[in-house]
């Protein structure tokens, strides 16, 4: 057992990351929080703990804070009630292991449309399908800025700071009202949360933009992180252009938007194949 898995009241720690993976491993579920750098790098911002007892999973707090348990084996009717035993709601499952487990007659249902993730086929994203505004941007930022995709290992990590810190001037915020904190993490970590990065150099050889992605259920990857300089619009679509054409995979998601509008906005622009409902899975109440 891990030394947050036996005190079972500690955030994360590096000594849990092994035990994490391996059970992730196991696990195909397809949610996005399914994956070793969504749990690790939000983990202060959901108070993960990883629990052994009674079953593996994380318990920690949603974004609009209700106590849940991440359950990272397969579930039954059984291990459900004990895990409702100690947290508002089981979350995140897909549709039909929700279903499934609502079937039983003891549970309830609810999803929430900003948790759903976005979800592309990847030729289609590689084409820009169906994201005309999208794609007529790529194509104007190819033709002034002559760009090339390059992996982050190979340009250094450098360029991506840099990027980071660019992104950040032009957003206006502070960076505790950012995922900045978690991206430089992401970009420190990335071997070890098993993510790719790749940059945006223009002709001039400047970064402009960069993106961090992992590995999901089946055959999908998962989009992280996309920083890119304002300055530079057309850079986001030309860059998931050619990364989801480079990448391998037939599917990629590309997260929740959180309620943002903007988020939401962008992730539409896109032109998703499906949204990915996550439900929670809670006590029925019994009237009569």
């Amino acid at each position: 057992m891990s030394p947050a898995g036996a005190a079972a009241d500690a955030l994360l720690q590096p000594a849990d990351l092994d035990r994490l993976a391996a059970l992730l491993a196991e696990c195909p579920r397809r949610p996005s929080e399914y994956s070793l750098a969504n749990l690790w790098l939000y983990r202060r911002r959901h108070a993960y703990r990883l629990c052994e007892v009674p079953l593996p999973h994380l318990l920690g707090r949603t974004y609009d804070s209700e106590r849940h348990a991440l359950p990272l084996v397969p579930l039954d009717a059984r291990d459900a009630v004990r895990l409702l035993d100690e947290a508002d709601c089981i979350y995140p499952l897909d549709e039909a292991e929700a279903v499934a487990l609502a079937s039983a007659g003891r549970f309830a249902l609810d999803w929430r449309e900003a948790d759903s993730d976005y979800l592309y086929q990847a030729p289609h994203l590689a084409r820009l399908d169906g994201a005309k505004a999208k794609r007529a941007q790529a194509r104007a930022f190819a033709g002034e800025a002559a760009p090339e995709l390059v992996p982050l290992d190979l340009v250094g990590e450098a360029a991506a700071l840099a990027v980071l810190q660019g992104w950040l001037a032009d957003v206006g915020r502070v960076p505790d009202a950012t995922d900045v904190a978690e991206c430089r993490e992401a970009i420190a970590l990335r071997d070890t949360l098993g993510l790719d990065g790749h940059v945006v150099r223009t002709g001039d050889g400047d970064p402009v933009a960069f993106l961090l992605a992992g590995h999901g259920a089946g055959d999908s990857r998962i989009v992280h992180f996309a920083k890119g300089r304002r300055a530079f619009a057309g850079a986001y679509p030309w860059m998931f252009a050619r990364y989801a054409a480079q990448c391998g995979a037939a599917w990629i998601n590309f997260e929740q938007d959180l309620g943002k509008p903007g988020f939401a906005q962008a992730k539409r622009a896109l032109a998703p194949a499906a949204r990915l409902h996550k439900y929670r899975v809670r006590r029925a109440r019994w009237t009569g």
